[in-house]
């Protein structure tokens, strides 16, 4: 794929995390960034989760939250953390 990146991504987020500092916490080559996991390591909430990659698609992007959220919500029904929730 020309050039792109292949650090591994967050399972949750899809965060390329290519520096053990952006693996969740105490987790360097885990499958969760450190924006998806609490201080013990363990998943945040979904919600909380989605709030923040609106907000951050939001900036990024220059969007609306509606387009944010249209957009999250579809990046996250393909990510693996969230393959299993209905």
């Amino acid at each position: 794929e020309g050039g792109m990146t292949t650090a591994p991504r967050g399972d949750a987020c899809g965060m390329p995390m290519s520096k053990p500092s952006q693996y969740g916490y105490g987790l360097s080559g885990g499958r969760l960034c450190i924006y998806c996991t609490d201080l013990a390591g363990n998943l945040k909430p979904r919600s909380e989760i989605r709030e923040g990659m609106i907000k951050y698609t939001m900036k990024l992007e220059s969007w609306p939250r509606e387009k944010a959220e249209l957009e999250v919500d579809r990046q996250m029904t393909r990510l693996p953390a969230w393959q299993k929730v209905a």
